[in-house]
């Protein structure tokens, strides 16, 4: 096993730090790496987003590489910055940066670990003639699902060249949450809610139409949109032409404090076509919530269905409806599923360990690569 320099120093690229899950999932990274002793910065397209405060709380290093649109220009910046740093490791957050970190790596010497944070075919579609680039140019992938392993693996993708870490959830804010509203959920409504970005992928359609057919049934149930994105006037349009509005759903955009909304609410839903493995789900877990979703990237495998909550056909919108009436009207029902998901992300899904699994990652990296501090004895 290759050996890591000490103090290791790890930099990481995002396209973003708005709301999402990756960026969520960056911050759990950037946090436990930093309480390991690993040297940690993180470099970022954006700026002035959501998640900034939240990394520059933990005490790790922010810089903005993404001042020019060129292109170009950004990897120049974005290399000027790491060569200043000296990372042994640069590690994407976002698929559509690989591309950055293979090039700026190999200019200041360091081992570039892209990342596939969604199923892999959702990414390649995205990111259209670049994608099979950035799919192939990092020597080494990371990602949080066994789905965009598989997909990657069959899309010729060497298999020892990808390594899995899982999400991790930090449940205590959620716990929280829920022990500050314990009357909350006692309502005359229940609350279903979908956090999403409002795209395509997302399907929000679905959940639309479902929530339609259930309010026949069970007219209590009031479906609460949080998200906001591309797609919002049309599902608006939608939700207005099922008579949905202004009673049956709520579109609220972006929520800044996830706990308090889960705290409100008494299931989630996600209807997505496309997920690696999607960090709400743990969120809503956390929460005590049951979740009803679509087979979609791993979401299967984290929600056992009948157990912590119900998995649907990808276009099963008759029996997303029929799950929602019978959460709506049995709250023993919501109850056994919340508490057993919580005791499964607890158990499953906890922060504890992440560091070691990223420095695993890290030594499997360099095994097969050469040793990360090469550069240094060099200099």
């Amino acid at each position: 096993m290759a050996e890591l320099p000490d103090p290791l120093r790890v930099a990481f690229l995002a396209g973003t730090l708005m709301h999402g899950g990756a960026e969520g999932q960056l911050v759990y990274l950037a946090r436990a790496l930093q309480g390991a002793g690993v040297d940690v910065r993180v470099y970022t397209l954006g700026q002035n987003e959501f998640y900034e405060a939240a990394l520059r709380d933990t005490g790790v290093g922010l810089i903005h590489v993404g001042w020019a649109a060129n292109p170009a220009v950004r990897l120049v910046t974005f290399a000027r910055a790491l060569w200043r740093f000296r990372p042994h490791i640069v590690q994407a957050a976002h698929f559509y940066v690989n591309l950055y970190v293979a090039l700026a790596s190999r200019l200041c010497g360091a081992r570039a670990i892209g990342a596939i944070p969604s199923d892999v075919l959702l990414d390649l579609q995205d990111t259209g003639r670049w994608g099979a680039l950035l799919l192939r140019l990092p020597s080494a992938l990371w990602t949080n699902s066994e789905a965009a392993r598989g997909n990657a693996i069959r899309l010729g993708v060497g298999r020892a060249n990808i390594h899995l870490v899982t999400n991790v959830i930090d449940s205590s804010p959620f716990e929280e949450a829920c022990g500050l509203r314990p009357t909350a959920r006692n309502t005359a409504q229940t609350r279903v809610i979908l956090v999403a970005q409002l795209v395509r992928a997302k399907r929000v359609d679905r959940f639309l139409e479902a929530l339609a057919v259930a309010r026949r049934t069970a007219p209590e149930l009031k479906g609460v949109v949080a998200g906001d994105g591309p797609a919002r006037a049309s599902l608006e349009a939608q939700a207005g032409q099922l008579g949905l509005l202004p009673e049956g759903v709520q579109f609220c955009g972006w929520c800044d404090d996830v706990p308090r909304l889960m705290a409100e609410a008494h299931m989630l839903v996600l209807t997505s076509d496309h997920e690696g493995l999607p960090n709400v789900i743990l969120e809503a877990m956390a929460a005590r919530l049951p979740v009803i979703t679509t087979p979609a990237g791993d979401a299967a495998a984290v929600v056992a269905d009948g157990v912590t909550g119900f998995v649907v056909p990808f276009d099963g919108v008759e029996q997303l409806a029929e799950r929602l009436v019978r959460l709506a009207r049995s709250p023993d029902l919501r109850r056994r599923l919340g508490d057993a998901g919580h005791e499964g992300v607890r158990t499953r899904y906890a922060c504890a360990g992440l560091a070691e699994r990223l420095v695993a990652m890290y030594r499997a990296v360099a095994s097969r690569s050469g040793s990360v501090g090469r550069r240094e004895a060099q200099a």
